[in-house]
Parts: structure tokens; C-alpha cells; sequence
């Protein structure tokens, strides 16, 4: 035990030495590193959003469908879905989106019903009030901060019939800018006044049930009285936004493959480049006594501590880059939006497995590139290597 960690600190030493060519290296792993740890931190934050928001949303969800676009929901459905084996309550909603041509974006209005449950959901997720009036409204952040609006001030929205003017009572907060950056909550009248919408049509129907697990069957049994009508399943979309975020991940995760395999070209030219003073190092090692496998387990824990050191500032340097600065450059390419960008204040969600699985991607590869040229350097001559020779 003793050996070892004598020779644990020769290859400290050895590091400190070569100070310039081990600063390169770790710069270099910690650069690296940082871009894949950032894309998988990325990744998993948006995922654990999306699923927040997600597990907000009804059971199941029923649309018509004409000629393979979105339509306008009967509310004579309501009875009949209510009335299957299951169901626990049916609520048509109001919401939609509206162009608005000053902000070359859409804004998603949505009808609040005044005895929807959104009224006891919605008391901590915002500032101000929930809309009493005919034309109160709440307001996501990005928007209110887009169009330099505030508590108390109106604005004119455009509606079917010319513009309609509302009055902002409530702003969601920036905690859920993730959902809420482009969304106008209004009162059911006002919200079908912006859409257009006609009186006893909806948009959809969200349907909660008395058991989460049954939710395939009763999508299949609904699908099958009403032809023509598309039941959304909140499990089914979970696993499509995973699956989305996965696949953005990867693909940038790919595009950087060739940075990691350029650094490990250059950390095989470095490491197969002896100097003379590492040379001769070498083989006054070998001839004080020591033996091939001992110079290379100093020749690899030379490598370790590079690889390790690097990869471990990468990584810190990772998750301030996304948890603290909001990955900046990076979030565009993996979360997407519309022109209404909301700051992104993401919360940490990670479990040991991921730095540790981050690491060993970058460091594997960093120390089985240096076996050869370590096994190379524990079996030279002591003399050659003392005289200069390769």
C-alpha cells in the first residue's frame, strides 16, 4: 500500500513537472467534457419540466377531427363521455391560439370556466388575480415583459370582430415561464371573443378518471362511439416529449463527437512524443531498480489525474453553465420555442449515475489511448533512455 502511494505521488509530482503540457491537457478535457455534460444536464432538466407540466393535464383528452386537422368539439359529447364505465368527470375547454401581428408570434389563449379547478391550481403560480371581469386577463412574464406591460394596464389584442381591449390583473410568475411565456388566461366569453368562437363549441375535452392505469381502454372505447375523434393520452405524451428531448440531446451529442476524437489525437501525439527529460527520467527509475510494471502504473496514474482533473472541472463548469447561466447558446438548439423565448431557470435534476457516467465517457477513452504509449515508455532501455534514444 505504501508502494502505491509513493508512486501515486511521483506521478503528482511528475504532473506538476510538466506543468504547461498538463495545464494544455486538462484545458482541453475540461472544454470537452463541459459540452457533453451540458448537453445531458440540458437534457434531463427540460425532461423533469416538461414532465411537471405534463402531469398537470387530464387523463385523456378528446378531439375531432376533420379531414386530419383540429375542429370544434360538440358539447353534446360531454353527457355520453361521462357516462362511460370509468370516467370520472368531463370538462369541455376553451383555448386556442391568436397571430398576433406586432409581435410576429402566436399567443395561446385559454377560456377559464368559473368553476374550473384551475382557480385553487393557479393561486401560487401567479402574481395579482385570477380574471373577475369581462375583460381581465393574466399574462405570462415574457409577454408582460415583451410588451412592457404591468398590473393594472390594458392593451388591445386582436380579435375576429377588430381589437378587443383587456386588463391585465394577473402575471404568471417566472417560475413557470417554461409553460406560461406565451399564455393569455382569460374568462370563458372573453377568451371565445379573441378565438372567435362560436357558443356551445370547444375546443377539446379533458377527461379525468377514476384510474390512471385504464386509460388505454378507455381511449380505445372513446375513439370507437365517437368516428373521427382523437383521444390524447397524457401518459403517451410524457413519453413523446422524452423521447423528443432524447433525440435533440443525441444529435448534439453527435455533432460532438468529432471535438472529443480530434483530443484524443492530439493526447496520443503528446503522450507517444517523449521528451529527452521524460527519457531520461525513465530510465533512472529503471536503473535505481524499479520495474516495467511499476513505471507504468506511474505512467497511467499520470493519466488518471489529468483525465480526472479535467473531466471533474468540466462537468462543475457544466452545471453552472446550465443551472446557473440558463446554457445560453445551447438551450435554443435543444428546448426550441416560439418568438416569445422565456428565460429559462432551470432545477437541478440529477441522480449520482450522471456526472459519474459523464466522467467515464471522457476518462475511458483519454487513459486507453496512453496504454500503448505508457507500455512503450515502461519498456525502454535504461540506458538508451538515459542517452537520449527512443
Amino acid at each position: 500500500m505504501k508502494a502505491h502511494l509513493a508512486r501515486w505521488r511521483f506521478a503528482v509530482g511528475a504532473c506538476a513537472r510538466r506543468g504547461g503540457r498538463t495545464a494544455a491537457m486538462m484545458v482541453g478535457l475540461a472544454f470537452i467534457t463541459m459540452l457533453f455534460a451540458s448537453v445531458v444536464f440540458l437534457t434531463d432538466a427540460l425532461r423533469h419540466e416538461s414532465r411537471l407540466g405534463i402531469d398537470q393535464l387530464p387523463d385523456l383528452m378528446v378531439q375531432r377531427t376533420v379531414a386530419g386537422r383540429p375542429a370544434l368539439v360538440d358539447a353534446t359529447h360531454v353527457a355520453t363521455l361521462a357516462a362511460m364505465r370509468g370516467v370520472e368527470s368531463v370538462t369541455p375547454r376553451v383555448w386556442g391560439y391568436l397571430y398576433v401581428p406586432s409581435l410576429e408570434a402566436n399567443l395561446t389563449i385559454v377560456g377559464m370556466r368559473s368553476d374550473g379547478p384551475e382557480h385553487g391550481a393557479l393561486d401560487g403560480a401567479l402574481d395579482g388575480a385570477l380574471p373577475s371581469g369581462e375583460n381581465d386577463v393574466v399574462v405570462g412574464s415574457t409577454l408582460a415583459e415583451r410588451l412592457g406591460l404591468q398590473l393594472g394596464d390594458q392593451v388591445a389584442l386582436p380579435a375576429a370582430d377588430g381589437y378587443q381591449l383587456v386588463h391585465i390583473v394577473g402575471l404568471f410568475r417566472s417560475t413557470s415561464a417554461l409553460r406560461t411565456a406565451d399564455v393569455v388566461l382569460a374568462a370563458e366569453p372573453l377568451a371565445r371573443t379573441l378565438l372567435g368562437m362560436p357558443e356551445e363549441l370547444y375546443t377539446d375535452l379533458a377527461v379525468e378518471l377514476r384510474v390512471a392505469s385504464e386509460a388505454s381502454v378507455i381511449a380505445n372505447r372513446a375513439a370507437e362511439l365517437f368516428p373521427g375523434a382523437r383521444v390524447l393520452q397524457r401518459t403517451l405524451l410524457e413519453r413523446t416529449h422524452a423521447l423528443t428531448f432524447d433525440a435533440r440531446g443525441g444529435l448534439v451529442s453527435v455533432l460532438l463527437l468529432p471535438a472529443l476524437a480530434a483530443l484524443l489525437l492530439l493526447a496520443w501525439d503528446r503522450l507517444t512524443g517523449l521528451g529527452e527529460v521524460e527519457r531520461r527520467e525513465i530510465g533512472i527509475l529503471k536503473a535505481v531498480g524499479w520495474q516495467t510494471s511499476e513505471v507504468l502504473e506511474v505512467r497511467l496514474l499520470e493519466q488518471l489525474i489529468v483525465a480526472l482533473t479535467g473531466a471533474s472541472l468540466g462537468v462543475s463548469l457544466a452545471y453552472g453553465y446550465v443551472f446557473w447561466l440558463g446554457a445560453p447558446g445551447l438551450s435554443g438548439a435543444l428546448f426550441g420555442w416560439s418568438a416569445l423565448y422565456p428565460e429559462l431557470r432551470l432545477t437541478p435534476h440529477l441522480d449520482a449515475s450522471t456526472p459519474l457516467s459523464i466522467l467515464a465517457a471522457v476518462v475511458l477513452p483519454y487513459v486507453a489511448v496512453g496504454l500503448v504509449p505508457a507500455f512503450r515508455a515502461a519498456v525502454m532501455d535504461p540506458l538508451d533512455a538515459q542517452r537520449g534514444r527512443s
